[in-house]
């Protein structure tokens, strides 16, 4: 049985020597090679991230009819190529520094940057708090590239 170990041993290193040693200089990639095709999809545009609270001075909340309203007579008209929002639940210090915690909406805009679109997202903002008695609407701004 040793005997018979031993060789199964020996049998098994000689198979390993065959072996290719890996390359350590190579690094794996997820990504697929890009094509010609697809640089050319590729765009650098401006994405808006703006945060609407939904609450309202007195304790009043927007609803979900008002929201709606405000998205279909206000944002989408401008946005007309596409948006995305999303539920979300939010906090800061008012301007009094009181804490507050409520009920957000996300809208996401991916755009080319000019004037005019720059001048669209602030009108949107001004209307919302007018509309709805609000200090402030969260805007975060960023350069994303974007393919399909």
């Amino acid at each position: 049985m040793k005997i018979l170990q031993k060789s199964l041993n020996s049998l098994i290193l000689a198979g390993l020597l065959f072996i290719e040693p890996a390359h350590t200089n190579n690094f794996a990639s997820a990504q697929l090679p890009q094509t010609s095709a697809s640089k050319s999809s590729e765009r650098i545009l401006t994405k808006d991230e703006l945060y609407f609270g939904l609450s309202k001075p007195g304790g009043l909340t927007v609803s979900d009819v008002e929201w709606e309203i405000f998205l279909n007579r206000v944002i989408t008209p401008r946005f007309q190529q596409g948006l995305t929002v999303m539920d979300a639940y939010g906090q800061y210090l008012n301007q009094d520094g009181k804490l507050i915690k409520e009920k957000t909406k996300l809208v996401i805009l991916i755009y080319e940057n000019n004037l005019s679109k720059n001048h669209m997202v602030e009108q949107v903002i001004a209307s919302y708090k007018q509309t709805f008695q609000q200090e402030s609407v969260l805007r975060v701004t960023s350069t994303v590239k974007l393919s399909f």
